[in-house]
């Protein structure tokens, strides 16, 4: 860590800490605590020309989701891959197409890793019901990692409530002296700076949102309150703040496609406000992905509206009503589906449900996935890629 730009940090403190590490060798050095969110900022013109952009992508973002009669046509698409790379800023590893799969309910996630991204999927979804009546709190953020801890593939200490041990951020494997970063202690300290982060969230301020969102990021990072699962809570707070601001009225804009992309550049953008207190490059970086991911769920958006009016088209130009028209439109949520789930899903004999796979397959629009003669699945190839472009 870098004691001398920290030292001298005019947005936080550092604070000697002492004590016993994993490997049980006593250490003495020093933690990081950031100083409360202030109610403005200083940016430079550059940035200002940044952030303005950035309200003209969530503008149009927003327009489209206002005149989607189904918003699944973004939601859908948009958590998974959101799950997919959120997860993978962490560490866990999963392709897309196996956490749609997942999605089955009568499919077993295919590996450890994929059972962690889904439970991701899950707790998004409840965080989405959460903020559309109710502020984020800690008490949620916590309820939602204890849920994603119970799937991680290495647990943490202190799952599902604010820590009660030191973390370090660094090199696996290194001692607490090769860490890039060292949060606060676990103490008074720490959640006094909790309940200021959650109190400024619901603040009356006059910061655009995507400031706001770039600022909250940061200072929830920079806590780190939980052993585990803090990249992933924070990034999802980003998309709960727009919701909960009206900015988007739903969980249309998934940023950590374009973050891990940048992963380097993401942490040091980071750890720069920390050592200068300079907004200005982090708040750039941040507008960067916002403007960039808004224009791409548009296009996507955009493209799974005219491939489902052209699909809808060729049912009825074959006078193909029923069962078959209800899983096309079940394949924007669920792109990956098997016969038993079909059955199950709408009610159906499994010869109707067979019957309206093959005549999607005949369509292109569903393709076998496994190869197998037996427990096949299917995926509409068209709504997969389309995930997979955002």
């Amino acid at each position: 860590m870098d004691l001398n730009a920290l030292r001298t940090s005019p947005v936080g403190q550092l604070v000697p800490i002492s004590g016993h590490d994993d490997r049980l060798q006593e250490y003495s050095y020093f933690a990081f605590i950031p100083d409360p969110l202030p109610d403005s900022v200083l940016l430079d013109g550059g940035t200002w020309h940044k952030v303005a952009e950035a309200s003209e992508a969530l503008g149009r973002l927003h327009q489209a989701c206002a005149t989607l009669p189904n918003p699944r046509l973004l939601i859908a698409p948009t958590l998974a891959r959101e799950a997919v790379d959120t997860s993978a800023l962490e560490g866990t590893y999963g392709a897309v197409a196996d956490v749609l799969e997942a999605r089955l309910t009568d499919m077993a996630p295919k590996s450890p890793e994929i059972a962690e991204i889904r439970a991701y999927e899950r707790i998004a979804h409840k965080a989405f019901d959460w903020v559309r009546e109710r502020p984020v709190t800690m008490a949620m953020l916590s309820d939602l990692q204890g849920e994603l801890a119970a799937e991680s593939t290495n647990p943490s200490r202190d799952p599902g409530r604010i820590r009660e041990h030191q973390v370090v951020i660094g090199p696996k494997g290194g001692t607490i002296y090769d860490a890039r970063y060292i949060p606060p202690p676990p103490d008074d300290r720490l959640k006094s700076g909790l309940e200021q982060w959650q109190d400024w969230l619901e603040r009356d301020l006059q910061l655009p949102p995507a400031v706001r969102a770039a600022m909250a990021h940061y200072q929830f990072e920079s806590l780190h309150p939980f052993g585990d699962g803090n990249g992933r809570l924070g990034r999802l707070v980003i998309a709960l703040q727009f919701m909960r601001s009206g900015i988007l009225p739903e969980p249309a804009l998934t940023i950590s496609p374009w973050l891990r992309a940048r992963r380097d550049e993401y942490q040091g953008h980071l750890l720069a406000v920390s050592k200068s207190g300079d907004w200005s490059p982090w708040v750039a970086f941040f507008c960067s992905a916002i403007i960039e991911q808004a224009r791409k769920s548009v296009e996507v958006v955009n493209e799974l509206t005219g491939w489902l009016s052209g699909v809808r088209q060729q049912l009825v130009d074959r006078h193909w009503t029923g069962v078959i028209a209800n899983v096309l439109e079940e394949l924007i949520d669920w792109p990956v589906v098997r016969a038993s789930w079909i059955q199950e899903r709408q009610s159906v004999s499994a010869p109707t449900a067979n019957g309206a796979i093959q005549r999607l397959v005949e369509l292109d629009v569903l393709t076998e996935m496994t190869g197998r003669s037996y427990g096949r699945v299917y995926g509409a190839t068209h709504v997969i890629r389309a995930v997979d472009a955002l």
